[in-house]
């Protein structure tokens, strides 16, 4: 082969695996999904369709914070179809698509003790949508503004590292109180998790639905439905704004100023 068809070919290489390269670059976010969608459910999962009532989101993401952590839905009662509440697959979890814009959607579980993990929970790696590092002092307690929070939290089902489990949420949001008693999203796993470890029958649907106005990459808040399934001990559908005392979040961006 001589000196000029070696060129060429060298040449013809490095196009190709420009050309590669851009696509793979191009096509990252689905190449993405289909590792999280193998990641993110368990094999017992039922196909689950779009039952979350879109109207309901969007009057929740109009919702305007006013001192109060968390806002009943429905006067608390889940929206739960009769179908949905089949424990025949046993326990299972399943998570969405992220959307366009790489945000976490709806996250729907059968929780069951058998899904609890034994182990402790790995640091998170994750980068979530808006994500920003940002300190502050509580009381003498350094804080972070903002949390990666699990939408179905790891200890009911030991799902960690999966971007389609994770939002950028405020502590507020995220951790139990130190101040006041409000509830965060942590009380109620709490409450659920106490409820689980007290019998391997029992079993309790979840659904938490991350709330977002318009293309904001942060959500206002998140919406959480649970419903014990053979008895009548747990019911509950809560809005929980995604919201921190002192601060003005930008919910496109993540940035934050903190206005005390």
């Amino acid at each position: 082969m001589s000196i000029h068809q070696q060129a060429k070919l060298r040449r013809f290489v490095i196009l190709g695996s420009v050309v590669v390269a851009g696509v793979a670059f191009y096509n990252r976010g689905a190449i993405m999904e289909r590792v999280f969608d193998t990641a993110g459910s368990s094999k017992a999962a039922p196909e689950i369709k779009n039952t979350v009532d879109v109207s309901v989101q969007k009057q929740l993401s109009e919702l305007m914070y006013h001192d109060q952590q968390v806002e009943l839905v429905n006067s608390n009662q889940p929206f739960f179809s009769k179908q949905e509440l089949n424990t025949d697959k046993g326990g299972w979890q399943k998570l969405s698509r992220r959307d366009w814009l790489g945000r976490p959607q709806v996250a729907n579980a059968m929780l069951n003790k058998s899904l609890m993990p034994t182990s402790e929970r790995v640091p998170l790696t994750v980068k979530t949508p808006g994500y920003k590092v940002y300190r502050f002092n509580d009381n003498g307690n350094e804080k972070y503004l903002y949390n990666r929070s699990h939408l179905i939290g790891y200890q009911l089902t030991g799902l960690n590292n999966n971007a389609r489990n994770l939002i950028t949420g405020t502590v507020a949001l995220n951790a139990r109180h130190t101040t006041d008693n409000q509830p965060s999203m942590e009380d109620y796993e709490n409450q659920i998790a106490t409820y689980l470890r007290a019998g391997k029958q029992r079993y309790v649907r979840y659904r938490v639905t991350p709330i977002y106005r318009n293309i904001e990459r942060v959500p206002r808040g998140v919406e959480i439905e649970v419903e014990s399934v053979n008895d009548a001990a747990v019911r509950i559908n809560v809005y929980l704004f995604n919201v921190q005392p002192n601060w003005e979040i930008n919910y496109f961006t993540g940035t934050a100023i903190h206005s005390n």
